[in-house]
């Protein structure tokens, strides 16, 4: 089993990290952390562009790339995010903008969006 961590806090060391270290006591299987603040990972918001209305994946050419490999082989997804002004955080939404593609994957283009079923925590 694989699971998929999003962590959405920018502090390497706060409430959101303890939280996951307690989830990865229980976890069985391998993981896959995706610190989104770490300077490396660089990923954009959607810009509406409408490239995913009628091609699979987003045309827009950083970070994200990596990560939609990493939805399609994973088992379990868990999003994990301080709450700020009642919202996740602005990296993490950037993420959340560009899964735009599944969408569009099943309502534009009528095929499915992932071919590996989710839990998503």
């Amino acid at each position: 089993m694989k699971t998929l961590i999003f962590n959405g806090s920018p502090r390497k060391n706060g409430d959101t990290v303890s939280l996951i270290n307690i989830v990865l006591e229980n976890l069985r299987g391998k993981y896959k952390i995706i610190n989104v603040y770490d300077n490396d990972i660089n990923i954009n918001p959607c810009i509406d562009c409408r490239y995913c209305w009628e091609s699979e994946g987003c045309c827009i050419n950083d970070g994200m790339q990596e990560i939609y490999k990493y939805i399609e082989e994973c088992d379990n997804i868990l999003i994990a995010s301080p709450i700020y002004f009642s919202e996740l955080t602005g990296a993490l939404l950037n993420i959340g903008s560009r899964l735009q593609t599944y969408f569009c994957a099943r309502f534009f283009r009528k095929e499915k969006p992932i071919k590996k079923a989710k839990k998503v925590q």
